[in-house]
């Protein structure tokens, strides 16, 4: 997965279920990975306008509730960025600037309504040579879900998830058995790893952040990040410096962070006003907060 990975549970058979947790993850990594050619989800891409291919059930769930969620987000979340994601390289060796036209041929093959699913079979096809799906924007919170589940029916008094920054908690802090919640750091994106600017107090819920500040790209005195925008081709560009959502579902905090990071912050507002399953907090290049409503008895701010 490319990022550090801390578990926590409390349970009699606590190191053997820990075991069997890491041995899932690394069997996630095996099949969901867009950058292992051996992986399911790589021999789904290398057949991409030639066959389909079918995949495990859980792969197959991951990628239906993707391709969804990619349609109604209108190009926000996009699981069939791939190529785009690739041809800036931002992140990884040989990143660039692409040319525009370069830019423009690739936005004809990250289009998610091209992703034809077979329910009966769980076989995926992609209708154009050249389409590859990347799960990274919802792997990591469907992995903290999976996991998580398999904590809580295995009888775990209480339990942390932290995938790289994805955090998922369940029952009473480890250091604090007598309190309810959990106190989970969010941090200041203007600062070195491992400075908070706010704490969530945080029960049974899943907490993700997006943000892009720590994979950039300058090129002629211009800053990229690595979060893209799939309707222009280009990396986004806003006020926003981090966006952290609050949820029951670990994968759709991720969803959410999504969704939200590419708008101004306006248009958060606005989306925050009829939000129904989620929270959020949102911090901007000035480091200032944005925080829904019903966030605001559950979040301290640091000075």
């Amino acid at each position: 997965m490319g990022t550090w990975i801390d578990l926590y549970v409390r349970h009699d058979q606590a190191k053997a279920l820990l075991a069997r947790a890491v041995q899932k993850l690394y069997d996630y990594n095996e099949r969901f990975s867009a950058n292992d050619p051996n992986s399911q989800l790589m021999q789904v891409n290398q057949r991409a306008g030639r066959s389909a291919r079918a995949v495990d059930p859980d792969l197959f769930e991951l990628i239906k509730l993707g391709k969804a969620e990619s349609i109604a987000s209108k190009g926000r979340l996009n699981i069939a960025i791939g190529p785009l994601v690739k041809l800036w390289g931002i992140g990884f060796e040989g990143a660039h600037k692409p040319s525009h036209q370069a830019i423009e041929a690739c936005l004809e093959r990250i289009d998610p309504r091209q992703i034809a699913l077979n329910e009966a079979s769980h076989e995926v096809y992609l209708a154009r040579q050249g389409m590859e799906i990347d799960l990274g924007a919802l792997a990591k919170g469907y992995f903290a879900d999976q996991i998580m589940d398999d904590f809580i029916q295995a009888g775990a008094q209480s339990a942390m998830i932290n995938l790289g920054g994805n955090v998922k908690v369940y029952g009473p802090p480890p250091k604090r058995p007598e309190l309810r919640d959990w106190r989970i750091g969010i941090q200041d994106p203007r600062k070195p790893r491992g400075q908070n600017c706010a704490v969530l107090q945080v029960h049974n819920q899943s907490v993700v952040t997006s943000g892009g500040y720590e994979r950039k790209l300058d090129v002629d005195g211009h800053s990229y990040q690595h979060i893209f925008d799939s309707r222009t081709g280009y990396p986004v560009e806003n006020e926003l410096a981090s966006v952290s959502v609050l949820a029951d579902q670990s994968v759709m905090a991720e969803v959410w962070t999504t969704r939200l990071y590419p708008l101004s912050l306006t248009e958060i507002q606005a989306e925050l006003a009829q939000a129904k399953d989620y929270q959020a907090l949102v911090i901007d290049k000035q480091g200032r907060l944005l925080a829904s409503r019903g966030l605001l008895d559950h979040l301290q701010v640091l000075k």
